[in-house]
């Protein structure tokens, strides 16, 4: 691995499957770190098998959070594969996991036994509701959370029934939460020499997430109503069908209001008093949108977004996935990138959303195939050649 990325010389052990750990995972290692991810022996990580296949062992999913990687395969039910994971904790400044809680503890790799191997650890759990309270036990699965957590009772139609977010909202967040907080307790064990424990919980991410929505509602407010893609505190703030069949989201401000009504071709609206400000656009943005919607049937989206933004009222788009990846604006920032992989064969990824002049990050490793470096690993920990086949043989590896 070349010496680059911010992390570089923090070494990560990974005991992660599925979505939210792998992603906080594969950050570290694109920023520098070492990374192996311990998977099970006959099957690894689960999600090596859902679609998009790209080959044996490797899908779009998989590879998607786990690049810069190394895969080691232990059975840390056995004795001896939990006295490897013990091992390459002892040399590992950073540890995740996303058990359920207790689990950890169960198989031997809970927060005492890795501080006992290395006690300046700085060890992460990651689980769908925390390490206490009456849903400790419970698996978290981003569905539950994205409905559990808020975000599926404020989005979905006006007049209609929750939407959950095809992107998996709950685990994302989760992820970044976890690497955020990983951050941090590096600075801080940089400043006192200590480790600390990292209790991450989807749940209380979610809540996290509901920022000025669920401070409005502590404070007094109404729970907000399902809008779909308009705001009920800023009116108009909608996405509008244009004569193509495409959507354009637009969000004018009160000072943009007179202009907005010259570009659509209906000045009459800005001083209409039912519409002269905010407020009365709330009160009474059926009889303007019933309006605007007409009004946007008229031209296709890129019409209405080029008039728009010439006027300097901000538009844009509803864009499907493959028109994102061809927009210039993507384009521009390079957040799709292309590797081989010696079995997946060419893969299109996406880069990390954000750019360091000092010290850049990139894919130093492509996702690594089931177990690809336990041989490499085990000899590093002084495992014999004949030791490794034994542990082969008896199924610990």
């Amino acid at each position: 691995m070349s010496a680059h990325g911010p992390l570089f010389g923090e070494s990560v052990l990974d005991l992660t499957r599925a979505f939210g750990g792998p992603l906080c995972t594969m950050m570290l290692g694109e920023m520098g770190a070492e990374v192996i991810k311990v998977e099970e022996p006959s099957s690894g990580d689960e999600t090596r098998t859902w679609p998009v296949k790209l080959g044996a062992g490797l899908s779009t999913y998989f590879a998607t959070l786990n690049r810069n990687k190394q895969s080691v395969t232990l059975n840390l039910k056995s004795d001896e594969g939990r006295a490897v994971a013990l091992e390459l904790a002892g040399r590992s400044g950073i540890f995740v996991e996303n058990f359920t809680p207790g689990v950890a503890d169960r198989l031997g790799v809970g927060y005492e036994a890795i501080r006992s191997k290395r006690p300046d650890v700085i060890y992460c759990s990651i689980s769908g509701f925390g390490q206490n309270g009456p849903y400790r036990d419970r698996k978290g699965y981003d569905p539950i959370l994205q409905a559990m957590g808020g975000l599926m009772g404020v989005t979905g139609e006006k007049g209609g029934g929750p939407i959950k977010s095809m992107i998996p909202v709950a685990d994302i967040a989760a992820g970044l939460a976890a690497s955020n907080a990983i951050f941090a307790a590096i600075v801080h064990r940089e400043k006192t020499g200590e480790g600390q424990y990292l209790d991450i919980s989807m749940m209380d991410v979610m809540v996290s997430l509901t920022t000025i929505l669920g401070t409005a509602v502590l404070n007094g407010g109404r729970v907000p109503p399902r809008s779909g893609t308009e705001n009920p505190v800023r009116v108009p703030s909608a996405a509008f069908e244009c004569s193509d069949g495409k959507y354009l989201q637009l969000v004018p401000n009160q000072r943009q209001w007179k202009s907005f009504c010259d570009v659509v071709g209906a000045p009459e609206l800005a001083d209409d008093p039912r519409f002269i400000d905010n407020l009365a656009r709330i009160d009474n943005q059926d009889a303007l949108y019933s309006r605007l919607c007409a009004i946007f049937r008229t031209r296709t989206s890129a019409e209405w977004e080029d008039k728009l933004l010439a006027a300097g009222i901000p538009a844009g788009p509803i864009l499907l996935l493959d028109e994102l990846f061809q927009n210039p604006q993507v384009v521009a920032r390079e957040m799709v990138f292309k590797y081989d992989h010696p079995t997946g064969g060419p893969v299109k990824a996406l880069n990390l959303p954000f750019r360091m002049s000092a010290s850049p990050v990139r894919m130093n490793r492509v996702p690594p195939d089931l177990g690809e470096h336990t041989d490499e690993i085990l000899k590093s920990l002084g495992r014999s050649p004949e030791d490794i086949l034994r542990m082969r043989e008896s199924g610990v590896v």
